[in-house]
């Protein structure tokens, strides 16, 4: 005990070094001396310094992040949750062993999946199971199925049901296995970390380990329902019984270790009466891919534009809010570093099942993921139609050219990039959401996301745009309403 309060005795005298000369003068309004280059570059900098190595989740490197997150806070005075500054999460590390097989078979027909390739193990549970198919649909998990013989469930992926609460669905059942069907396209939160080519994955600890379950795509199980004479998957029907005869087999094969993961809140207390008890929450993940696979001799990803700019940002923003002595917002600005965003958005999932700040009260989240590369004078904010918070930035923008800032809409649809980073699962709970972001480049995911290769004035450029952006949410009569189209697709789940 005495060692972790000395190391974070040091960590708190590290950041508040680091954070001098960020401190805005008490009282004045937002200046080119809030949010500034130098200061977007001493946090990334450290954020994404060869000794935090990578952050990944979990590890001693996101630990220190998280301290630095944790003592900012509270140097600035934002307050904690009742449950205090960092929410610690519990992880699953399963290694998945050698002996994965998915078989399907049909009287002496008989189609066996590569693993890995046409199908992936999930880390729920090993064991081996055999059962009749039974098709239980795709929009959410309808209850019990009649049958007295053993049944895997098989269920395709949708965007607002997570894998593991079919799993959950699936054992409450007493259906033996699951087998979910991974579509085309449209469901990269839920299966981004399982389809790495490691044979180590993350998931939530809370998920109760009951029923071996896998992924399969699409493509290969309609080719092995052909192989062995059996109809295909139906395209709408809620629930569909396979072919009697239809048997599937899946051995799972894996080693678990529970773990822990933190994720850090800081609270700007509103000053309206009545508004105070809503939020706006401000996030980005302050996690990163780690130490991998060398590419030119370097095997540390620093994650510097992905996401240390991000998470530099909210601190900058935090810290430009907190210096206010009048003209504080009048909603209650929540500021939220998750981890885990890189094994599949899992810090933020568990924020929004078990929340330090009450769920209803949240009246819109806005996301910061990469702002550090790519245009000098434009951001892309992702989802600006699907909510009048889109029309919130554009007014915001005009209003403030000295930023020099076009917000744009999606310029790259059809990578899906609004399902792919935190603001999604605020999102899929009916949370009006948005996601700055300036693009992928050739840095992605590689060691050489560096932090000399950031362009700071862009960067403290866009926090300001973004402090601007949630002061303008914070301080508005109505809350964000969502465009009726965009919530039953993303909330309630209709494709």
């Amino acid at each position: 005990m005495r060692l972790r309060a000395l190391g974070l005795t040091i960590l708190a005298i590290l950041a508040a070094t680091l954070g001098s000369g960020c401190s805005g003068a008490p009282g004045t309004p937002l200046a080119d001396h809030d949010i500034t280059p130098g200061d977007m570059r001493a946090r990334i900098s450290f954020l994404a310094a060869d000794r935090l190595r990578g952050r990944a989740t979990p590890s001693e490197g996101l630990n220190i992040a998280a301290g630095y997150v944790e003592s900012e806070f509270r140097r600035l005075g934002l307050d904690p949750s009742t449950s205090g500054y960092t929410q610690r999460y519990q992880l699953v590390m399963s290694d998945l062993g050698d002996g994965w097989s998915l078989t399907l078979q049909h009287g002496s027909r008989r189609a066996a999946l590569r693993n890995r390739t046409d199908f992936w193990g999930l880390p729920w549970a090993a064991g081996s199971v055999e059962g009749r198919l039974r098709f239980v649909g795709g929009a959410g998990p309808q209850g019990p199925v009649e049958g007295g013989e053993p049944t895997i469930w098989v269920a395709r992926l949708s965007l607002n049901t997570m894998p593991r609460e079919w799993q959950r669905a699936a054992s409450a059942a007493g259906a033996v296995g699951l087998l979910l069907v991974r579509p085309s396209e449209g469901s990269e939160p839920q299966v981004r970390h399982w389809l790495s080519e490691e044979e180590v994955v993350y998931e939530l600890g809370d998920i109760e380990v009951s029923v071996p379950a896998a992924m399969v795509s699409e493509e290969a199980l309609s080719a092995a329902l052909e192989q062995v004479g059996l109809e295909a998957l139906p395209a709408g029907a809620r629930e569909h019984s396979l072919a009697p005869a239809g048997r599937l087999q899946l051995a799972a094969d894996l080693t678990v270790e529970t773990l822990s993961a933190p994720n850090v809140l800081g609270i700007v207390r509103g000053s309206d009466r009545r508004l105070r008890n809503e939020y706006v929450v401000l996030s980005a993940h302050m996690d990163g891919l780690g130490v991998g696979r060398p590419v030119d001799g370097d095997s540390i990803y620093n994650g510097a534009d992905d996401n240390a700019s991000g998470t530099a940002a909210i601190l900058e923003v935090a810290e430009a809010m907190a210096a206010l002595e009048d003209g504080r917002p009048r909603r209650s600005v929540a500021f939220l570093a998750v981890s885990g965003e890189e094994r599949g958005l899992l810090g933020s999932a568990w924020f929004v099942e078990h929340p330090p700040i009450p769920l209803q009260r949240i009246v819109a989240n806005v996301n910061l993921d990469m702002i550090g590369r790519n245009w000098e004078d434009t951001i892309a904010v992702i989802g600006k139609p699907y909510s009048s918070l889109g029309a919130l930035v554009d007014s915001v923008a005009a209003a403030h050219p000295e930023l020099g800032l076009a917000a744009v809409d999606d310029q790259w649809p059809a990578d899906g990039f609004f399902f792919r980073s935190d603001h999604f699962n605020f999102a899929r709970k009916g949370i009006p959401a948005v996601f700055f972001f300036n693009g992928v480049h050739a840095d992605y995911h590689r060691p050489s996301d560096e932090t000399q290769k950031i362009k700071f004035e862009k960067a403290s450029r866009i926090a300001r745009l973004v402090y601007e952006v949630v002061m303008a949410i914070a301080n508005a009569d109505d809350p964000p309403t969502w465009d009726p189209e965009a919530r039953r697709r993303i909330v309630e789940g209709a494709r």
